[in-house]
């Protein structure tokens, strides 16, 4: 997820996520009154900085070593300070909030909405249902492996369908940019080679995740990824739907040594967004910065993310780990298994109202980018 991913949803999350709306519920009307006078008084100064400082709250539930929190600390906010500055004659100071000091995974829609923050990572995988439709990209398993061409694709469907955004906007942020995150694999703590070895085991997924493997006859487990490496030395699961660098980054190849290349593809579940009360405070030209600045930190944790993946399945061979090269007809075979979870979503998102068509627009760009579908999803809707 998940850095992580926050891919996953914690057992709590559901409780963690009605908290942190019910305070956001209570403290909203004062903070969106402080945001208020947080924008204006970026222009005229605050707290002793010289009138020409724009001062921004900028977080996320992760750390801030994540593979996305990590490209945002060394490409977006140095990037926007230093074109702030050179363009605008002003200057721009970052207070940094990440790893959960302000919201916790699943309350970061809430915290950016509010004005708790002023940008955030806003994970949509842990908004299942305000933000459903952004999930897009997990509604259709094996999708692009590749981090750098998928992150091309991605862009292409916020642009093309445009509501995407919007949804955004009904609370009271705007988007800046998504992020891919790597290529889905399975990693155990079990040696295994075909899918029967599997039946029966408890295998760690996100909420969006566990559709993936259900069918198979595994049994899944939520968690977040700050517990997966502790779950799995003591036993609570025997393995996690996992993308490399994680791996590496939280250390998992220290407590299980089998990693199954599935393909089951790169996801865009980080979206930076920013406050809409801050933002109608700044100039056309800082807005302008930060629209181009958001573009550039999509492109960038792209690349990021393939050069990390690549590194990181080294290194896990390095450590011990045995790597799986899963076959195509063993992909095509565990596809036949799902469910039909590209039309099963699209028509979740009819019903509650939101942009079903992103669905299946993903779908038919990625077969325009040369995708081969283990699996003809468009072709059973």
């Amino acid at each position: 997820m998940t850095p992580w991913v926050g891919t996953f949803l914690s057992r709590g999350a559901s409780t963690a996520v009605s908290f942190g709306m019910a305070a956001a519920q209570v403290v909203a009307p004062v903070v969106a009154l402080a945001a208020t006078l947080a924008a204006a008084l970026a222009v005229a100064g605050a707290g002793g900085a010289s009138a020409d400082t724009i001062r921004l709250r900028i977080g996320a539930g992760h750390p801030g070593n994540a593979t996305w929190t990590a490209a945002m600390r060394e490409v977006f906010q140095p990037g926007v300070a230093s074109r702030v500055e050179n363009e605008t004659g002003n200057k721009l100071e970052w207070v940094e909030t990440y790893g959960g000091a302000v919201c916790k995974l699943g309350e970061c829609l809430e915290a950016v909405e509010s004005g708790l923050l002023d940008i955030g990572d806003v994970e949509s995988i842990f908004e299942p249902a305000k933000l459903q439709a952004l999930n897009f990209s997990l509604f259709v398993p094996f999708s692009i492996p590749d981090p750098v061409l998928n992150t091309k694709v991605v862009q292409d469907v916020y642009n093309r369908v445009p509501q995407l955004k919007d949804t955004l906007k009904k609370y009271n942020q705007v988007y800046l940019g998504a992020g891919i995150i790597g290529n889905y694999g399975i990693l155990t703590a079990f040696p295994w080679e075909k899918q029967a070895d599997l039946v029966g085991r408890k295998i760690a997924a996100g909420g969006p995740n566990i559709p993936w493997i259900a069918p198979i006859g595994i049994v899944p487990v939520q968690a977040v990824l700050t517990e997966v490496y502790t779950s799995l030395q003591t036993g609570v699961y025997q393995g996690v739907v996992m993308f490399p660098d994680a791996v590496i980054s939280f250390r998992l190849n220290e407590v299980a040594k089998q990693f199954a290349e599935m393909n089951f593809g790169t996801v865009a579940s980080a979206l930076l967004t920013i406050n809409k009360t801050t933002w109608d405070g700044l100039s056309p030209a800082v807005q302008k910065i930060l629209t181009e600045e958001g573009a550039r930190w999509s492109s960038e944790l792209g690349t990021r993310t393939a050069r990390l993946q690549a590194e990181a399945l080294v290194k896990m061979e390095a450590s011990g780990v045995k790597l799986v090269k899963v076959s195509d007809a063993d992909r095509h075979a565990w596809a036949a298994k799902l469910d039909n979870l590209p039309k099963r979503r699209y028509e979740e998102l009819i019903k509650a109202g939101q942009p079903a068509n992103a669905i299946y627009e993903y779908i038919r760009l990625q077969k325009e980018a040369g995708h081969v579908f283990p699996r003809d999803w468009a072709a059973e809707k």
